[in-house]
């Protein structure tokens, strides 16, 4: 009778499962969003940093993309194609950020205010 009573699950024990598999789930999803969100994110800022301590005085401008595709791919496409855009004039694309919802409501896949800068070194380089 000892052993039978070995394979019967009893109803604590099932609790404490899926407390156990909803915790692995949370932690699961907590380090996906920190992989491929928070760190890119990250890297970012500094790249933002990084450039304008380099470049204290340099110009900077804010272009707003009005973006025409819905999906992710599509839309780092036309921030790309933006970007190429305005590097033969010296501009080096530093990040976006989230646009006014006044301006964002009108397009289908919203909008992004763009933010770029111009050294005295690509003003140079773009002259010759």
């Amino acid at each position: 009778m000892a052993v039978a009573q070995l394979w019967i699950v009893r109803p604590h024990d099932a609790h404490f499962m899926n407390i156990t598999i909803l915790l692995s789930q949370i932690v699961i999803l907590a380090g996906i969003l920190l992989l491929f969100i928070v760190v890119p994110r990250i890297r970012t800022k500094r790249r933002v940093r990084a450039l304008l301590a380099k470049y204290p005085g340099a110009e900077q401008t804010s272009v707003y993309l009005e973006l025409h595709s819905t999906f992710t791919w599509g839309k780092q496409r036309e921030i790309d194609a933006k970007a190429a855009e305005m590097k033969p004039q010296g501009w080096t694309y530093l990040q976006s950020s989230m646009a006014s919802p006044s301006r964002t409501s009108r397009s289908w896949g919203g909008g992004l205010t763009l933010h770029f800068i111009r050294t005295h070194d690509s003003e140079t380089s773009h002259a010759a």
